[in-house]
């Protein structure tokens, strides 16, 4: 029999796949579709997520192992901050290809644990198996004091952004060239892509204001998209935070600097609803939902924006 090509997208096979799962325990508050699972235990709303970073997908063996290390946790701290959380124990599992030098895990395991220094929590446990290429997955566990989901915005409500946005799609693109040197300012994109730090910082704020959050990894666009599921919003996009280095790249290359921030993925900055006043807090003002809709987003002047964000199965 003919096999038949996968031609779903990443979001579009997992509802296929867990289409069928129907969770009864009440203690569950949130399974599938967010940042992280809810899950209520006594008076203790636990948060619980996994990442995957493989090789040849979300890293090329040439980079700093200690960099993987430390971009493994941070993807996982970023959904914990999403939700106003704290983060408390990690697992991890490895899987290793034939010949796997010692002193690149030891260096990989030194990023590792200098995030979890960083970030204030545990590594208690994992797994380690052989495989062709080499394959880390990270689970998380945190606490929250509220429930936020990433999809439960307000008519009326603010939508706000942390830090700048399309810096790690231009230092991705850097990293590629593979060259011998870079500017300093080059090399400022480039950490930004190898080492993200998860704002983990502004969870407090997320925790008391936000009426939806979440972070920011398919890119900006493709993950308000998710956000403003039943909503219909409008993005000034003359307001997204864009970085210096951003604009000398887009300028020496003739790029748009606006379109890097609209879709590039894995910015890892929060991206939150709220009726309340978030600029003191660090966080820029970039748009508002309108009313309720299909997912549809706008500029002011009327123009629909689509999403082009990152999906692991088509891109």
């Amino acid at each position: 029999m003919e096999r038949k090509e996968n031609r779903l997208g990443e979001f579009e096979l997992i509802e296929l796949l867990t289409g069928e799962i129907k969770n009864s325990d009440p203690s569950i508050l949130r399974d599938f579709g967010d940042d992280t699972a809810f899950v209520r235990y006594g008076e203790s709303i636990f948060l619980l997520t996994v990442d995957t970073l493989v090789e040849g997908v979300h890293f090329l063996r040439r980079y700093p192992p200690s960099a993987i290390g430390w971009k493994l946790v941070s993807v996982n701290v970023s959904d914990i901050a999403s939700k106003g959380g704290k983060p408390l124990w990690g697992l991890i599992t490895l899987s290793l290809p034939p010949r796997m030098e010692v002193e690149y895990l030891r260096q990989l395991y030194g990023g590792i644990n200098s995030a979890l220094k960083h970030y204030g929590f545990s590594l208690v446990g994992g797994n380690t198996t052989k495989g062709d290429k080499l394959c880390l997955d990270f689970s998380l566990i945190g606490v929250a004091r509220r429930v936020i989901y990433r999809d439960t915005p307000k008519v009326g409500d603010k939508i706000y952004v942390s830090g700048t946005l399309g810096d790690t799609k231009a230092g991705l693109e850097l990293l590629l060239e593979n060259r011998e040197s870079y500017t300093s300012w080059e090399r400022r994109l480039i950490e930004k892509h190898l080492k993200p730090q998860a704002r983990l910082d502004l969870a407090p704020v997320v925790e008391k204001f936000a009426t939806a959050s979440m972070d920011i990894s398919d890119g900006f666009l493709a993950d308000l998209k998710k956000m403003v599921k039943n909503y219909t919003a409008v993005v000034y996009t003359d307001k997204l935070p864009l970085s210096e280095e951003l604009k000398v790249f887009c300028h020496q290359r003739g790029c748009n600097p606006v379109l890097y921030a609209l879709e590039g993925g894995e910015d890892y900055q929060l991206l939150v609803c709220s009726d309340k006043d978030l600029t003191p807090y660090g966080f820029t003002l970039v748009g508002q939902i309108t009313a309720e809709g299909k997912g549809e987003i706008y500029t002011p002047d009327g123009r629909e924006l689509k999403a082009k964000g990152f999906d692991h199965l088509k891109s």
